[in-house]
Parts: C-alpha cells; sequence; structure tokens
C-alpha cells in the first residue's frame, strides 16, 4: 500500500506474473493509477484478477462517496471494481445508514460487483449490515498474532461476512520474534510462514 510512482506499479505486475490474482489498493494509498497500468499491461482479463479498492473517512457523505468510487475508477481506468470497502468508519459525523445507503448506490450504479467495510468493530459491522439492502462481503481488518480479533472474527462470521486481514506479519516485525522464530526452527518453516 506504501508503494506508488514506478515501484508500485512495478510491485503489482510482478505480482501479478508470480500468479496474484487479487489486488488491493485506496484512495487514500495514492497509487490506483498505477495498478491500473500494471493491470492493463498484465495481458490478463479483467475478469481473472479480483480488485478491490477503499474510499476514505473523509468522503461518507453519500454525494462524495459516489464521487470517490468514480474518481477511483478513472484512475484505475476501469468500469468497475470487484470489491468496494468504506475504508475506516466515519469520523466527520456522517451517518452511518447515509454511508452505507451510497455504498449500495455504488454497487447498483455498477461501479462495484460487491461492497464492504474495513476497520468496522463488531457493533459497528453488526449495524452496517442490518442497514445494508445488499450483504457485505467483507470486513478488511489487521489480523495477526499479536492482535486478537476472536470477537471481531465470530462476528464476521455469524453474518456472513468474509474477514480480509491486513498486515499478517504486524507490520513485519514479527518475523524477528524470538517464539516464532523458535516454532518455526522446530517446523521447518520460516517465520513467515509461522505466522500466517
Amino acid at each position: 500500500w506504501q508503494l506508488a510512482g514506478d515501484e508500485g506499479e512495478r510491485a503489482v505486475r510482478d505480482a501479478l506474473e508470480l500468479g496474484y490474482r487479487h489486488i488491493d489498493t485506496a484512495a487514500m494509498y495514492g497509487n490506483e493509477a498505477e495498478v491500473g497500468r500494471a493491470i492493463a499491461g498484465s495481458g490478463l482479463k479483467r475478469d481473472d484478477i479480483f480488485l478491490t479498492t477503499k474510499v476514505w473517512h473523509t468522503d461518507l457523505a453519500p454525494a462524495a462517496l459516489l464521487d470517490s468510487a468514480r474518481r477511483s475508477l478513472e484512475k484505475l481506468k476501469l468500469e468497475r471494481v470487484d470489491l468496494l470497502l468504506i475504508h475506516w468508519p466515519t469520523t466527520t459525523g456522517v451517518a452511518l445508514a447515509d454511508s452505507i445507503g451510497a455504498l449500495n448506490e455504488a454497487r447498483r450504479q455498477g461501479l462495484a460487483r460487491h461492497i464492504g467495510v474495513s476497520n468496522f468493530p463488531a457493533a459497528m459491522l453488526a449495524e452496517a449490515a442490518t442497514l445494508s439492502a445488499s450483504p457485505l462481503a467483507a470486513n478488511q481488518c489487521e489480523y495477526h498474532p499479536r492482535l486478537d480479533q476472536t470477537t471481531l472474527l465470530a462476528a464476521c462470521r455469524a453474518r456472513g461476512v468474509a474477514f480480509t486481514s491486513y498486515s499478517p506479519l504486524g507490520k513485519g516485525d514479527l518475523v524477528a520474534d524470538p517464539t516464532i522464530a523458535a516454532m518455526a526452527a522446530a517446523r521447518g518453516k520460516s517465520p513467515s510462514q509461522i505466522i500466517l
């Protein structure tokens, strides 16, 4: 998510060449154009790639959310994404019902095949799911051995919402954890394999 410019485009292109088929970006990442160019240059059929993008919390008023989704599609040079998420719950006083309504409208307009949320705690996920006319496909949240998400994972499962993990390696510092290193050595695996 931190890669932009030529480096970002190259990373996505290399990932696609290696067989990755789920690409995740966001308006806030500032690299949607690079992701779009890499997808276009990959030679892959569009339906062979699952593309997620996210609307930032400052754009959750209904008109702003739809505008943000359209701007993302312009940068990506695509007609739709596979999954459109609210990146973070609002901090600007926009009613959740209004944001979820706009997210559903984006789906109705064909801007996204599926909709969902990101960084929503269990209670807010329950409220969002109740407010949504369409099923919420995913809740993307940080998850790794140092961050217990048992309650949230159970809430997602109970509602049929996929839990998508980000920072599964704990932003990289978990690979040096002595306990994980010992577990990896005992099993003949890498620390990353043990963490995942």
